[in-house]
């Protein structure tokens, strides 16, 4: 009998072949799972684990913060269909950073963003 005939060489590639496929699909879902956070945000008020598709992203909502990856729109409209489905937002991060005061309250349904009107006086 030939070597290359042997039952044990048989079961020795079988198995290589066995640990290639696992490590191939361990590594590719564990990168799936790693997308990086882009979106940060934290509520006014405490809401049930939840799961929202907002723009093609999905934010994930427990307690009061939510979080989600990147999607293609805007930070501003991500922010603000958010705060639609969920409530006011206390801050509200994009990549690292927080947006500001005036931002926010556009977010949260402020028309003005913040600022109050002062009527012209002559």
């Amino acid at each position: 009998m030939l070597i290359s005939q042997s039952p044990l060489r048989h079961i020795a590639m079988l198995f290589v072949a066995i640990l290639t496929t696992t490590l191939i699909f361990s590594a590719s879902a564990a990168n799936a799972r790693s997308k990086t956070v882009a979106y940060t945000a934290e509520l006014q008020q405490p809401v049930e684990a939840s799961r929202h598709i907002i723009r093609g992203t999905v934010m994930h909502c427990a307690g009061t913060e939510c979080k989600g990856a990147k999607s293609g729109s805007s930070f501003k409209t991500v922010c603000a269909k958010l705060s639609r489905k969920v409530g006011p937002l206390a801050s509200f991060t994009y990549k690292g950073e927080a947006v500001d005061a005036e931002a926010l309250a556009k977010c949260n349904g402020d028309k003005n963003g913040g600022k109050q009107r002062v009527a012209n006086r002559k």
